[in-house]
């Protein structure tokens, strides 16, 4: 899944912050948003001809940390990433699947230099969220506000507190996630 190209990575980006796709709509996000920037220099380091990766590499760190996004191209991504906010740490032996989105003053660790956690598909992690060791997060998972996982979430739950317990299944992921890529656009984009 992660050896495709980078660009239709970005375009699942793109659809995940503006809900459509176009160069128009891509300069314009590229322009006034430092977050969606850094993806595209984040997905940019994944490229084959080495120049270009290593060149984006090094405009990945200088705007990594004025964003304070520390996210490194050894994180396995699915497509459709979304960062709206910085503030955000992830472990690189984190996995993370499609449709995933961090709020701000995320934090995703693993305990004493091993695993880190297995992030499935549309999850998202709310603000001031820490999720800490080799722990697997299911599909379709809505972590809310502060909450600390330090176990595995089972799919399709709202979890909350620390630690995080289940307060309710999610009927639609659509009511806490936007514009997430179907399951279509990913199949066409792995082609």
């Amino acid at each position: 899944m992660k050896s495709h190209s980078p660009t239709e990575f970005i375009r699942s980006d793109l659809f995940r912050y503006e809900g459509k796709c176009g160069l128009k709509v891509f300069v314009k996000l590229l322009m006034k948003n430092p977050y969606f920037r850094f993806q595209v220099y984040l997905r940019m380091t994944r490229s084959s001809n080495v120049l270009i990766s290593n060149f984006f590499k090094v405009l990945k760190a200088g705007l990594g940390r004025k964003v304070n996004v520390q996210l490194s191209p050894k994180v396995s991504i699915g497509y459709g990433l979304y960062i709206p906010h910085g503030n955000i740490v992830v472990n690189s032996k984190t996995t993370i699947g499609n449709n995933c989105s961090f709020l701000q003053f995320v934090s995703i660790g693993a305990m004493h230099n091993s695993a880190a956690a297995t992030i499935g598909d549309n999850v998202y992690i709310g603000p001031n969220t820490n999720i800490v060791g080799d722990i697997v997060i299911g599909n379709n998972v809505v972590l809310g506000a502060g909450t600390v996982a330090v176990k595995d979430i089972e799919e399709s739950t709202v979890v909350v507190g620390s630690p995080a317990k289940v307060i309710k299944k999610v009927d639609d992921i659509h009511q806490y996630s936007i514009n997430l890529c179907s399951d279509e656009f990913i199949s066409k984009a792995q082609k």
